[in-house]
């Protein structure tokens, strides 16, 4: 059920892109693409805000304790204080475009809505699954061969669109004289549908080592920040020894998880440049669509060596306390990182 409700809150959340991206686009005044980034900004900060916290009420027990409690709050503030510097952004595009006055009512009232329903129904779902009790699973390491099956669907999946766009192109056009420039249209929309649907399969692939994380921490909101300073960032924290073995766990599979969230995040990123850039080439010149470009690289060589430092963190953290983590009897291999040799 929760995958089911996460798979549609993306798809939905996607479609609210494209439409609210859209509305703005119809609006917008001629000389206005200077400008269309307020607009996207405070649009995307109001709906995926709410789709964060839907998230974390959906998947963590933020209530278990004082500490998960206080995460859960920065967590809200960021959100509301965003969802405010957004409300001025799209207030601020109005004025200085002379959009019409009900573009930012429907933002900001779509905004406070959609935060209120994701926290509605993130604890329904919370609690829909604390209806079963939660059972600890033995220890099983990681094998290489579940990683590279990981990998391998997302490589399928990249292709399998690929060639499936392209084949939808080639059926449509027999019989039809394109110019070369629709051509290259065909085939960039060919190439952006494989970026998204890779990025789609790589969320989708990870979500059992999320749930493995999850079940490490005990769905502890307050334990998984612990674990993070601990692991992460080096933070010489006093553990008991449950905790000790929870962050030798944490570190082993946040380890497998980092790369599959920098793996999309690339993927959706290539994507959308790969669809601006589209823009441009056709000889539609865009203000946006160059500052969008320029964005996506700026964030894409800042998330890689953080992402990569982070790794290397959780790895080592991971070598250096694999005795904390429970033997394998089936396999009886010992293991340095979670990984069977």
């Amino acid at each position: 059920m929760k995958v089911l409700a996460y798979i549609l809150s993306v798809l939905v959340a996607t479609g609210l892109i494209i439409g609210g991206t859209f509305l703005i686009l119809v609006q917008a005044p001629t000389d206005s693409s200077g400008l269309l980034l307020l607009a996207i900004g405070a649009l995307c900060v109001f709906i995926y805000g709410p789709l964060i916290l839907g998230s974390i009420t959906s998947y963590w027990d933020v209530k278990k304790t004082g500490e998960s409690r206080r995460y859960f709050r920065w967590w809200f503030g960021i959100v509301l204080g965003l969802e405010a510097l957004g409300a001025v952004a799209i207030i601020l595009y109005a004025l200085l475009t002379h959009a019409p006055a009900w573009l930012p009512i429907v933002f900001i009232g779509a905004g406070v809505v959609l935060t209120a329903l994701a926290l509605l129904v993130g604890q329904t779902l919370l609690r829909h699954e604390e209806a079963r009790p939660l059972v600890e699973r033995p220890w099983v390491p990681i094998s290489r061969r579940e990683i590279v099956r990981k990998i391998t669907i997302v490589a399928i999946t990249f292709v399998a669109t690929l060639v499936l766009a392209l084949m939808l192109f080639i059926v449509l056009a027999r019989g039809s004289t394109f110019a070369i420039s629709e051509i290259g249209v065909q085939l960039t929309f060919a190439a952006e549908s494989a970026f998204f649907a890779a990025a789609l399969a790589c969320i989708l692939v990870a979500l059992p080592l999320n749930r493995r994380l999850r079940e490490s921490v005990s769905r502890d909101l307050g334990r998984l920040r612990k674990m993070g300073k601990v692991v992460l960032r080096g933070k010489q924290l006093e553990l008991d020894h449950d905790e000790q073995v929870a962050a030798a766990k944490y570190a082993v599979l946040i380890s497998m998880v980092f790369p599959f969230q920098l793996a999309y995040i690339t993927l959706l990123y290539v994507g959308l440049g790969i669809q601006q850039a589209q823009s441009l080439v056709s000889g539609t010149r865009s203000d946006f669509s160059i500052g969008l470009i320029i964005a996506l690289i700026v964030a894409l060589l800042a998330f890689f060596p953080l992402f990569g430092r982070r790794i290397y963190r959780a790895r080592k953290y991971a070598r250096d306390h694999a005795e904390l983590l429970p033997t394998d009897d089936v396999t009886s291999t010992p293991t340095t990182n979670g990984l069977v040799r």
